[in-house]
């Protein structure tokens, strides 16, 4: 009898919390244990929560836009980066490398592997690369000529002296005499 009554006062007790809530959250809002979050809000990078557990956008900088995306700009191709000094090392090279270019698309028909999911190489890296070092005297019968490399990249890396001292120190590690 007294878990009949028991039960009974529950039940009304429940009944009478429930009507007194009124509210229901929204269609288009989250409900969790203790937290109602929006669905329309987006969380990226640039997004702070403060101290009341707001959204707000961060700004980077006087001309900035949140909603321009950075990696969406084209890179810059162009050879007018190079300095002067070099710029003529640059032609040269630049115009060893499309004749390579050709060359090697000429002559390799093996199918090429994706660098990318967006791009397909042209050509097999390897074989442009040996065929850009045998066209500066780099690599000679088929072994690579410790003097004309670090020319090459002299030419280059002239000011970086450090990174010099290193390709020459660490050279005969990985070129056979």
């Amino acid at each position: 009898m007294f878990r009949r009554a028991l039960l009974f006062l529950s039940i009304i007790y429940s009944l009478q919390y429930c009507n007194g809530q009124t509210e229901a959250p929204e269609k288009n809002r989250m409900m969790g244990i203790d937290a109602v979050h929006d669905n329309n809000v987006k969380i990226d990078k640039d997004t702070i929560i403060t101290r009341n557990l707001k959204l707000e956008k961060r700004s980077r900088g006087p001309k900035s836009d949140s909603n321009k995306n950075v990696d969406e700009k084209e890179p810059d191709w162009s050879y007018a980066s190079f300095p002067k000094e070099i710029s003529e090392h640059v032609e040269k090279f630049k115009k060893n490398m499309s004749e390579c270019l050709k060359e090697v698309q000429s002559s390799d028909k093996r199918p090429v592997k994706r660098l990318s999911p967006k791009m397909e190489s042209p050509v097999h890296g390897e074989c442009l690369i040996a065929c850009v070092l045998k066209r500066n005297g780099v690599i000679i019968h088929g072994k690579v000529n410790k003097d004309n490399l670090i020319a090459l990249v002299s030419k280059f890396y002239s000011k970086d002296t450090r990174l010099m001292k290193k390709l020459e120190k660490n050279l005969d590690r990985c070129i056979e005499m």
